[in-house]
């Protein structure tokens, strides 16, 4: 992962493709409006500085449908990750004077979605409390990447999930990132790879 320069954290953000961060699921999102029927409820877990989370929201407004769209990051950021050891959060943390909380909930107004967009300040297992088990319609993860972090995730959202809902995460890359794929295999022996380093699961 490459890190944006300081001062692209102070551009204008008009469109989620305007704001810094790695995404590369919206197909993911256009399917998740047409399979799932209105009322239905999404939770990103990880969201950074909302890229992808604007994405879905515009995926939900340009379906002229009506879903709840949730954001759920600690906006302190991950730390060092990776075979690199890279902190990719870490200047948007400095940035932002110790949170990145700020700058996502701007990019998130800027892009016209501050009443359709809810945004919790939590950690993952933690934001899942908050949920009633069956409720969800799909749960994304793109947390810590690291194999007992994503364990954690995957055992607290898949009772959050209801039956024929999705669970499913990013960088599913045995290469690049094999505490996800591990994590995956060993609490989700039915998950499958799925879209572009993506993997899901269907809750039967």
């Amino acid at each position: 992962m490459s890190q944006p320069p300081q001062n692209a954290f102070a551009a204008d953000v008009n469109q989620w493709s305007d704001i810094p961060g790695w995404f590369h699921w919206r197909e993911g999102q256009q399917e998740a409006v047409e399979v799932f029927g209105e009322g239905s409820t999404f939770v990103e877990v990880g969201s950074y500085l909302g890229r992808s989370l604007c994405s879905l929201a515009d995926v939900v407004r340009a379906s002229g449908r009506d879903f709840t769209v949730v954001g759920v990051d600690t906006c302190r950021g991950s730390g060092e990750e990776g075979l690199a050891n890279e902190n990719a959060h870490g200047p948007a943390v400095e940035f932002g004077g110790g949170t990145f909380a700020g700058l996502l909930h701007r990019n998130v107004i800027a892009c016209g979605f501050a009443d359709d967009v809810h945004v919790f300040i939590s950690s993952s297992p933690k934001a899942a409390d908050f949920f009633v088990d069956g409720s969800l319609a799909w749960v994304h993860l793109d947390a810590r990447h690291d194999y007992d972090s994503v364990a954690a995730d995957v055992d607290a959202w898949l009772p959050k999930v209801k039956a024929g809902g999705w669970l499913s995460g990013d960088d599913y890359d045995e290469l690049l990132w094999p505490g996800v794929v591990a994590a995956v295999r060993d609490r989700l022996p039915g998950a499958q790879g799925w879209l572009t380093a993506q993997w899901r699961w269907l809750k039967p």
